[in-house]
């Protein structure tokens, strides 16, 4: 019997262990499913409040809740998929017994779940304030999907390099869990770049997840530009965490640390 092409192998076994995933996460509950809306919604939602509470109005368009979703289901996109990719290997060891299963295969379903997971929220999201708050154009559609797919590439791409630390050094994971936090806070979800102090700007510019989130609502709301994109250094710092991703899990496979 002719053995199929290893592409055909490949995609086989992602597809298997992306519906295991799915179950995993979502098929323990009937409403399952509905738990990916309810970060982003809390997210927001908290956002409202303080906003409101100090008498704050959307610093772009004409609606505070889609300024916050532009900020806030990129930050969640980028953490999630750092931590799923992370641990993609620990929480599906025992089908690496299988020899058709890689560690790639792992990772891969895992992205390939959270990317379509955190794309339907988002669109869910838009369409809920659209019905029920205000109407709304989105300049460059295109340029959306690309800045969300670019998310997804340094999402990746950082948790390769987390997971292949963390199997090298243990208590990396923890300390880059901690040095993750404040990037929250240093990512513009709640705010524009343009708008802070010249240091401020300088410091956050080091950060290409924000310039990635300033690049999403300049290309999603009319009439915005940003002077602080450097969409060259985003696209680079997105594909180079990749590159190192991949050659570090490849450089210590031989070694059996990542198994």
């Amino acid at each position: 019997m002719t053995q199929p092409p290893a592409h055909v192998v490949m995609a086989r076994v992602v597809f298997a262990v992306l519906l295991r995933e799915t179950r995993t996460r979502f098929g323990r509950y009937r409403f399952g499913y509905l738990w990916a809306f309810l970060e982003p919604i809390t997210h927001v939602a908290v956002f409202i409040a303080v906003f409101t509470a100090l008498g704050r109005s959307t610093p772009i368009g004409n609606s505070l809740a889609l300024f916050l979703i532009t900020g806030v289901v990129p930050w969640l996109v980028f953490t999630h998929t750092v931590d799923r990719v992370a641990k993609a290997v620990d929480g599906n060891r025992a089908l690496l017994m299988f020899p058709q299963v890689t560690r790639s295969d792992l990772m891969l379903a895992r992205i390939i779940l959270e990317a379509a997971t955190k794309c339907v929220v988002f669109v869910v999201l838009c369409l809920l304030v659209r019905l029920f708050e205000t109407r709304f154009t989105i300049e460059r559609p295109l340029d959306v999907l690309a800045v969300l797919a670019l998310v997804i590439v340094l999402g990746a791409g950082t948790g390769i390099l987390t997971g292949v630390i963390s199997a090298v050094f243990p208590t990396f994971e923890r300390i880059f869990a901690a040095i993750r936090r404040p990037l929250y806070f240093a990512s513009g979800v709640f705010f524009i770049a343009d708008t802070l102090p010249p240091d401020a700007r300088a410091w956050i510019g080091y950060n290409p997840l924000a310039h990635l989130i300033e690049w999403l609502r300049a290309a999603f709301f009319v009439g915005f530009e940003s002077s602080f994109v450097d969409h060259r250094y985003a696209i680079a710092c997105a594909v180079i965490s990749v590159l190192l991703g991949l050659a570090a899990e490849r450089a210590i496979r031989p070694a059996e640390k990542f198994a």
